[in-house]
């Protein structure tokens, strides 16, 4: 005769909620060294309508 198999725990039908919050953990803590990097800030504009009014050398009249 054959043994008989060791009884498992019974595991929840759906593991939704567990991997939603796995994942939302991640995702503040990502979000959160994203914002303490020192490349978080917007990077200014370096005014393009100077620069092209430089670009021009003749003007058409």
């Amino acid at each position: 005769m054959s043994k008989r198999p060791t009884p498992k725990k019974r595991r929840e039908k759906s593991r939704g909620r567990t991997q939603f919050g796995v994942y939302m953990q991640s995702e503040v803590r990502r979000l959160t060294n994203k914002l303490n990097s020192p490349y978080a800030p917007v990077a200014e504009s370096k005014g393009k309508v100077e620069k092209a009014l430089k670009g021009i050398t003749r003007i058409k009249a």
